[in-house]
């Protein structure tokens, strides 16, 4: 999947998730101050994305994650990595 097609995919899975307007899901949307994203939600989130992607994400990735924009780069990151691992 490419990086273009995976950033709607990832707003969709992040909007049902958190029952959020996809319109507020822009790059620079912080999770804890903007989307009102909790320590708890945001675990719960990662392992609706590892779920949904096929992918893990270790805690030292998401110790980075602060806004939707690093929450797609994650994502996408981690799903090229599986990719080459695969081929």
């Amino acid at each position: 999947m490419t990086d273009v097609a995976m950033e709607p995919r990832v707003r969709t899975v992040v909007a049902l998730h958190l029952d959020v307007d996809p319109d507020r899901l822009q790059p620079g949307a912080r999770l804890g101050e903007d989307l009102c994203v909790d320590s708890l939600a945001a675990i719960d989130l990662a392992m609706v994305l590892e779920d949904e992607f096929d992918i893990a994400l270790p805690e030292e990735v998401l110790g980075c994650v602060r806004s939707f924009g690093d929450v797609v780069s994650v994502v996408q990151a981690q799903v090229a990595s599986r990719t080459r691992a695969d081929a």
